[in-house]
């Protein structure tokens, strides 16, 4: 049986958990699991082997998605 909440995704369970370290933790979470989508294409073309390539490519990922977030 699902009950329906008015409240956004997540929020019964950081209310009974931790409250705001559980809230962090799941920002922090997607936000890590948006730059890995946003890097695994890049990661199929640029990678080659090499560890700098890997840096380089996540940090442009991170830079890519702070600029999808932008207020246009």
């Amino acid at each position: 049986m699902i009950k329906e909440s008015r409240h956004e995704f997540g929020f019964e369970e950081a209310r009974m958990s931790g409250g705001p370290v559980f809230e962090t933790g799941v920002k922090e979470s997607k936000n890590n699991k948006a730059i890995r989508r946003i890097a695994e294409p890049l990661m199929k073309k640029h990678w080659h082997d090499k560890v700098e390539n890997l840096h380089r490519i996540y940090r442009v990922a991170e830079y890519l998605l702070h600029r999808q977030r932008r207020a246009k």
